[in-house]
């Protein structure tokens, strides 16, 4: 194996650090930390964005099964005092419990509202 002479080892040194000059100016550029920041920060922002719209449209579809579940619980309730037939209405809340629920949570607000709105929700002395 011949050695190289020094004088072409130093030229192809200087070759590849020509070639590689712009590469590392380039790429200090990229790992300034003002640079750095602004890219995190526009991922952060776009991942919420994303997380934000995931979350009203499953919020939208969620609100949209309640609306349905309860239009379909308030019409059996309807058939079930027509009918005096309970067996459909409860089989309905059985398996979808979220629209009474929110019916008791709603009606329980309302009668402490009242209830303090009258005064009957005086501290006793």
């Amino acid at each position: 194996m011949t050695q190289k002479p020094p004088e072409r080892i130093e030229r192809e040194m200087f070759e590849i650090r020509s070639q590689m000059e712009p590469d590392a100016k380039d790429l200090a550029k990229h790992v300034q930390p003002q640079v750095v920041a602004e890219q995190v920060k526009g991922k952060v922002r776009q991942r919420v964005q994303d997380t934000t719209e995931r979350a009203k449209t499953n919020l939208r579809a969620r609100g949209q099964e309640l609306v349905d579940s309860a239009k379909r619980q308030a019409n059996l309730a309807r058939k079930a005092g027509e009918n005096r037939d309970t067996g459909p209405f409860t089989d309905a809340v059985r398996s979808d419990p979220r629209p009474m629920v929110l019916l008791a949570v709603v009606l329980t607000l309302l009668l402490l509202l009242t209830r303090k709105i009258a005064g009957g929700g005086r501290d006793q002395d």
